[in-house]
């Protein structure tokens, strides 16, 4: 089941209740997909490399 499913069906109280840390994007297709940490590495690496470019 989809996070905002969840919601839908249990109410914010399934925000309150337990504490993960858990984050989704929406692709192309509608479909929620979770951010994993090496996604986050993978952008974090080609901002700094666009960066760089950029200082020369």
């Amino acid at each position: 089941m989809s996070m905002s499913k969840a919601i839908v069906k249990k109410g914010l109280k399934v925000l309150d209740s337990t504490t993960k840390n858990h984050s989704y994007l929406v692709d192309a297709e509608g479909k929620e997909v979770q951010i994993t940490s090496t996604m986050v590495r993978n952008v974090c690496t080609q901002l700094l490399n666009q960066c760089r470019k950029i200082k020369n």
